[in-house]
């Protein structure tokens, strides 16, 4: 999605001297690079202002001129992309509406198969009366989420079948398919309306494809004034190089990015998660000196990429890290020359101890699962281990960029020493 961005970054951070001239090349490159991926002109004028405002004028003590660069690229990358959502794995009724060619049925099918992986009973309703197709492909959909489903394929009322379908189904999640158009026209916004009066929902998600760019602001804000929403579902994010401007647009609009579509499988879904986007975007550590360093710790490199990486096993590898002092080595492989930003800084002895006590006060199938860490979990957690609601999700945000990276590694290719494919599958 950032590619080019990518591309700018590792060419600046190549650089042997870093001065007005560099940075200013910098802010064109990224320039560019976010107005092909159809960002808004003007958001991106301002960005660069801020860029060459911020890293020219002062830097902090210990960072050298290119870290303090790289740190502000950083952290204004992820203020555009907005924040990661918080998604309650708790029975409730969601409304997906959106326009011709968003995606909206196969999302439906997606969101029933992540809630029905968490444990949750779940139930499709075919409420899209307007396409001929809907019903029967939200049924075969529905078979493969392993989802109950109610339609009525003859029914003309949307309003009257999710009245139907909330009497019919035995579902702790309920997902509604609604109707599309060319555009939020009058009809439209009064079969939501009716829609919504029935339903009571307590999630209304408005689907976007990727491809639609910056135009993702106005969509979404129109939504908003019209039928009110309280997230966004991009899709086709695996097939669009704009991306990243409907990601950007977005948040602009204030409407938070709740999952995004990245395959036409029923499993491609995700939760979004903007920290994921930046970090390989600035790139990853070298990884033939990860794993030279991984090699001093206790735990074998193989076993570390067998199954799954839950926090138990990130636990583990805090305490070897603290223990042997790889931290400090670890972080000079890093583009930013020893120096994480802000929020993803130094694990201080005192830090790991008090990531060892949340993860201790956690029940196992969170610590299997921390996506199923919702608000009122978090405020368990965090009285339980005498360590606040921000710093328990800090964690978690420690944890997914670790998880990011171990997944990017292939035990084969471990074996076979072949570090060149492990280097391209890192974007290195």
């Amino acid at each position: 999605m950032f590619d080019r961005v990518k591309e700018s970054i590792q060419k600046f951070s190549s650089k042997s001297a870093v001065d007005e001239e560099a940075v200013e090349e910098l802010v064109k490159d990224i320039q560019r690079d976010l107005i092909a991926a159809d960002v808004d002109v003007g958001l991106v004028s301002d960005l660069s202002d801020e860029i060459r405002e911020e890293a020219l004028e002062g830097k902090k003590d210990g960072l050298t001129r290119k870290e303090h660069v790289l740190e502000t690229v950083y952290n204004k990358m992820e203020e555009l992309l907005g924040q990661k959502p918080e998604i309650e794995i708790e029975p409730q009724k969601i409304l997906l509406s959106g326009l011709y060619g968003a995606g909206k049925t196969t999302t439906a099918a997606k969101l029933a198969d992540y809630y029905r992986k968490r444990g949750l009973k779940t139930g499709l309703i075919a409420a899209d009366t307007d396409r001929p197709a809907a019903y029967d492909q939200l049924k075969q959909m529905a078979e493969k989420a392993d989802s109950e489903f109610y339609g009525d394929p003859e029914a003309e009322n949307p309003s009257q079948v999710v009245e139907k379908g909330l009497q019919e189904l035995d579902a702790e999640v309920i997902i509604v398919d609604s109707a599309g158009r060319n555009s939020l026209d009058d009809e439209l916004k009064k079969e939501l309306s009716d829609v919504e009066d029935v339903l009571r929902p307590d999630e209304s998600y408005l689907v976007m494809p990727a491809d639609i760019g910056q135009s993702a602001k106005d969509q979404a804000e129109n939504f908003e004034d019209a039928v009110g929403i309280t997230g966004v579902i991009v899709t086709k994010m695996d097939s669009s190089a704009k991306g990243g401007g409907a990601l950007i647009a977005c948040s602009m609009s204030d409407a938070q990015v709740k999952f995004i579509g990245t395959g036409e499988q029923v499993t491609d879904l995700e939760v979004y998660d903007p920290v994921k986007y930046v970090s390989e975007m600035l790139g990853q550590p070298n990884l033939e000196s990860l794993l030279e360093k991984v090699e001093e710790l206790e735990t074998d490199p193989e076993e570390m990429l067998e199954g799954e990486f839950t926090l138990k096993e990130f636990r583990q590898q805090i305490e070897s890290v603290s223990e042997t002092g790889m931290m400090e080595d670890l972080m000079k492989q890093l583009p930013f020359g020893g120096k994480m930003p802000d929020n993803i800084s130094q694990l201080t002895e005192e830090k790991t101890q008090a990531y060892k006590y949340i993860i201790d006060s956690m029940t196992d199938e969170e610590i299997n699962d921390p996506s199923l860490i919702n608000k009122s979990r978090t405020e368990r957690i965090a009285s339980g281990s005498g360590t606040s609601n921000s710093e328990v999700r800090e964690l978690i945000k420690h944890y997914r960029q670790t998880k990011n990276m171990m997944d990017k590694m292939d035990k084969g290719s471990m074996k076979r020493g072949n570090m060149q494919d492990m280097m391209q599958k890192l974007g290195l």
